[in-house]
């Protein structure tokens, strides 16, 4: 039976659409062995493996995003990631994330949640693509060595590695490792397929690209837009900015990928190491839904992260009904 590997890219709750594919995948009983996350994918994997598989529908925070009440509305947008505003703001990064809240948000202080955790990770690999913004350069969290054992201490070491890889600046802070500045691994790798490329356990890789967005219809907006709005153009502007400078890479990502699928082939060969590094052929499975906005929390369409979601597992089954 062929194993997958899955790619949960960055991108806001663009990320809904990835997880309905988890979701799909997992109900349909497709063999997972190896998950690769960033950014806002991260906080689907982690809501992913604390999910109880045989006695729950969906996955806890899912499971209230979805139904997405006054309450729930706020649980998201003031607590899933602990954020808090600046008392005083310096300029230097919006918000501030409290690392307890946010263990506690995601139900990693639930002794059964923790059960969970390490059943799955028994069963699959997770790592989390951050950026060493010190040492300029990609950097693997393999969250299966930091929680071989799932406990206080182990949690605190992945709660590092997990806001490393989601923080993106300046909203917030970069994160200060063993004395190196991490933020998330979106700015150089936003898709990221290597360690699934590495691993011989993983026979086919499903990807996410979300760079089917239509920049020149949202520049047109804003250049068209009132002269006399500009704290709304500003905000819109960066956010615009931020989202092509974390996600049009991936455009890239999927050539390289693609590219050495090719060269391997014409050389009759399953992988090659060059410089030191190994390079593995394996089919690559990509998944581009259209136009998807990445804003993590819309009022003005909360229904947006049940449709993404919807579209998801729409997008699993076309799939699959294919291979």
């Amino acid at each position: 039976m062929t194993r997958y590997g899955f790619v949960a890219s960055g991108g806001g709750y663009r990320s809904f659409f990835s997880e309905g594919v988890l979701v799909w995948m997992r109900k349909q009983g497709v063999p997972l062995v190896h998950i690769a996350s960033t950014s806002s994918g991260n906080n689907i994997v982690v809501d992913y493996l604390l999910w109880d598989w045989e006695n729950e529908e969906l996955p806890p925070v899912l499971t209230r995003t979805v139904r997405l009440g006054i309450g729930d509305i706020f649980h998201i947008l003031g607590n899933f990631l602990g954020l808090r505003p600046q008392l005083l703001p310096t300029g230097t990064h919006l918000f501030t994330v409290d690392k307890a809240s946010c263990r506690k948000s995601l139900l990693l202080d639930d002794p059964q949640r923790r059960e969970l955790l390490a059943r799955h990770l028994a069963t699959l690999r997770w790592d989390i693509r951050a950026t060493n913004l010190s040492r300029r350069q990609g950097h693997v969290f393999r969250i299966n060595e930091i929680l071989a054992g799932v406990d206080d201490a182990s949690l605190d070491r992945f709660m590092e590695a997990f806001l490393a890889g989601i923080t993106t600046i300046p909203y917030f802070r970069a994160r200060s490792i063993d004395g190196d500045y991490f933020i998330e691994g979106g700015y150089l790798d936003n898709s990221p397929l290597r360690t699934l490329f590495e691993d011989d356990e993983v026979d086919e890789i499903i990807a996410i690209d979300f760079t089917d967005y239509d920049y020149h219809r949202e520049l047109d907006k804003l250049y068209q837009s009132s002269a006399f709005s500009l704290p709304f153009n500003s905000i819109d502007t960066h956010l615009l900015v931020s989202d092509m400078q974390l996600t049009l890479p991936n455009t890239r990502v999927f050539a390289q990928a693609k590219l050495i699928n090719g060269m391997l082939a014409a050389m009759g060969r399953q992988s090659a190491e060059i410089d030191g590094r190994r390079y593995c052929a394996k089919p690559l499975h990509v998944l581009r839904p259209k136009d998807l906005e990445s804003m993590t929390i819309s009022l003005k369409d909360s229904s947006a992260q049940k449709r993404y979601f919807d579209l998801g597992q729409k997008a699993a089954a076309d799939l699959f009904a294919g291979l």
